[in-house]
């Protein structure tokens, strides 16, 4: 069972191994950066922790309010306990951490969880000014008594896995090349919210999603999807956007046409994977038109999600 702290331990905990980082999305990389810290961690006989940080420390630093983090803190939690870590220490980000050198950060932690090693990525940087890097970093922890090693990255397809590229590739709306950078689709999850119900009216009853402002959006325009919904996966249309046929302002939203579903379920709790491209937002100027292509979509979604995208 993964024990979780939400500030700086209050009296010293036992000694473990540990890795620092933001895991803003745990992807592939930062799930092998773990895996490795649990090996370290058994076989020293010692508890393995995630030392994170909330908000995101770009968040903190820029004032970026939305469109950027890729996990909520409490999604981010949820998947740092599937990766089977004994604890997760997540440290509220704030002036006080920011000013802290990396010898200070790393000296008061060393107080709190007497260190068996620290183990990073190659690209780590930790403290003030980022001057705990490489060998800096290394010397760092050499007086202060533990190893440090540094893992070096994961690539996929030649280049390396990170959130940066992931926010980069969900611009480009390839989010079948997300989730090969995840492990698992890039999905949103919220409540159901009620909308203008414009889509009842042309004969489409779709499902908006109440979503954290913050969270990153895939690329405007139409995606296959598989839907969770009260314990069962539906197919479905997703669209994200501000739906210009209707001109229904700048603020973005995340539209679902669940396919073989016909239920009220405004206010329920609803997670939207999303799995395949289709096309492009497009602006209508007959709405005939616009029920012809909503036609095609569940056509190309059906044809996607069957072939396992």
């Amino acid at each position: 069972m993964t024990l979780i702290m939400n500030d700086w331990p209050e009296s010293q905990l036992a000694p473990a191994w540990v890795t620092i980082g933001k895991f803003d999305s745990v992807h592939l990389g930062h799930q092998k950066l773990i895996e490795e810290l649990i090996e370290h961690a058994k076989a020293d006989n010692v508890q393995s922790i995630v030392l994170t940080f909330w908000p995101h420390p770009k968040v903190y630093f820029d004032q970026k309010t939305e469109d950027f983090i890729l996990n909520n803190r409490d999604e981010k939690r949820a998947l740092l306990i599937k990766t089977g870590v004994d604890r997760i220490l997540c440290l509220p980000f704030n002036q006080q951490l920011a000013e802290m050198t990396a010898e200070e950060f790393l000296s008061k932690l060393n107080r709190l969880v007497p260190l068996k090693g620290l183990l990073v990525g190659e690209r780590f940087a930790l403290g003030k000014d980022k001057g705990g890097t490489g060998k800096a970093l290394q010397d760092i922890c050499d007086r202060l008594g533990f190893p440090c090693i540094h893992i070096p990255p994961v690539l996929l397809d030649g280049e390396v896995v990170s959130s940066q590229r992931i926010r980069r590739e969900l611009d480009a709306g390839r989010v079948d090349c997300v989730a090969r950078l995840l492990g698992r689709p890039y999905s949103l999850s919220g409540n159901v919210a009620p909308g203008n119900k414009l889509g009842s009216k042309l004969g489409f009853p779709t499902a908006n999603l109440y979503f954290d402002v913050q969270r990153k959006l895939p690329r405007f325009g139409v995606y296959a999807t598989r839907v969770e919904l009260e314990g069962k996966t539906y197919q479905g249309v997703t669209s994200v956007g501000v739906r210009p046929t209707f001109q229904d302002g700048n603020f973005p939203s995340v539209e679902t046409l669940l396919l073989d579903f016909n239920q009220d379920i405004y206010g329920k709790l609803m997670t939207v994977n999303f799995v395949k491209y289709l096309r492009d937002e497009v602006k209508y100027d007959q709405i005939q038109d616009l029920i012809d292509q909503i036609e095609q979509d569940k056509i190309d979604a059906r044809r996607a999600l069957s072939h396992g995208f």
